[in-house]
């Protein structure tokens, strides 16, 4: 088993602290031959607590091309953390997928996490279960396994996303008419929601078998969400997939999703901005999650949460005017609030 801070050091042939997407405080690599696992865990800020953040099991290109992933994502975590308003810092980690997911790689990442001593907590992701944390748990203590993050993300999407329709529709969200990409436990639970409120909701995920389990009236399984002419488009499976010449096939009027770092990069917000396009940030809404997950520790009952889910949506309202008044993108409002 190899164990190594790679923070400060050229490793598989990068300089990590050169690297364009490095801001963080540590980033540790681990390796268990005999299980399969390479994984790395990237923390991005711990100033305020913990850096919490989910792990995501994924095949990946290069080295280089999970390493990217962990940076950004990690980082990602603290702008979500912090706009949650939780006393947490932000962290990801990466299992580089090369095989099946065993009981055994799962063991030795947990004694990744026992080597952090609770820098570093993690919780599911892409490619993890919540099944898959609660046998963590059995080896380590520095998970989240107390709910599943999913429904909690959802619900703070959901009532941002009725603010914005009313913010620049003047109406409720009855017909209107919604594409969320992605049929995972956030986008599944948002397209309930919405349809539920009378949205008039279309889905589509690359794995068809989950749109199979979709029956609803008013949702409607689809090919392709990213292109389907609707009022709100809702990115709620990968990150990275508005860039500059993919924002050209949008058929939407406002983004509104739960997708990480869904901007290739953060000049695409004014790219939207100035094609006639609303891009709620991702870091504003989606962070019902940690909410979720947090919630037994910060001791708030469901009461409690589901104000904080609330509050989502308050603080989401208020940056959606200040971006109509000043004629700017909501990112850039943000970062004026924020300076």
């Amino acid at each position: 088993m190899i164990f190594k801070d790679i923070t400060d050091i050229n490793f598989n042939g990068i300089d990590i602290s050169s690297h364009h997407e490095f801001c963080h405080e540590k980033v540790y690599f681990y390796e268990d031959e005999n299980v399969g696992l390479k994984s790395l865990i990237a923390i991005h800020d711990s100033v305020k607590g913990p850096a919490i953040g989910g792990c995501r099991f994924k095949e990946y290109d290069s080295f280089g091309a999970g390493l990217t992933d962990v940076l950004r994502l990690s980082k990602g975590m603290t702008d979500k953390n912090n706009a949650a308003q939780i006393p947490f810092g932000g962290g990801k980690a990466v299992i580089f997928k090369h095989g099946d997911k065993s009981q055994s790689l799962l063991k030795s990442f947990a004694a990744f996490l026992n080597n952090l001593k609770g820098s570093y907590i993690s919780a599911e992701d892409i490619g993890i279960t919540l099944e898959d944390i609660k046998f963590v748990k059995k080896y380590s203590d520095y998970v989240f396994d107390n709910v599943d993050p999913g429904p909690y993300t959802a619900k703070g999407l959901f009532y941002s996303i009725e603010q914005a329709v009313n913010i620049y529709f003047s109406e409720d969200l009855q017909s209107k008419k919604i594409a969320i990409q992605g049929a995972g436990s956030v986008g599944k639970k948002l397209a309930e929601h919405l349809a539920n409120s009378g949205a008039q909701v279309y889905i589509s995920d690359i794995d068809q078998s989950k749109l199979e389990l979709i029956q609803h009236n008013n949702i409607t399984p689809i090919d392709d969400a990213f292109t389907f002419e609707c009022d709100l488009f809702s990115p709620c499976a990968v990150g990275a997939i508005f860039t500059k010449s993919s924002i050209n096939d949008l058929k939407c009027k406002i983004i509104a999703g739960g997708a990480n770092n869904q901007l290739l990069d953060a000049s695409i917000a004014k790219d939207l901005h100035d094609i006639g396009i609303v891009f709620i940030p991702d870091i504003l809404i989606n962070s019902g999650g940690v909410i979720g997950l947090t919630k037994d520790l910060l001791n708030r009952d469901e009461v409690q949460t589901e104000m904080a889910l609330k509050d989502i949506a308050n603080r989401v309202k208020d940056l959606m005017i200040a971006s109509k008044d000043k004629s700017i993108s909501i990112l850039e409002a943000l970062n004026q609030q924020t300076l």
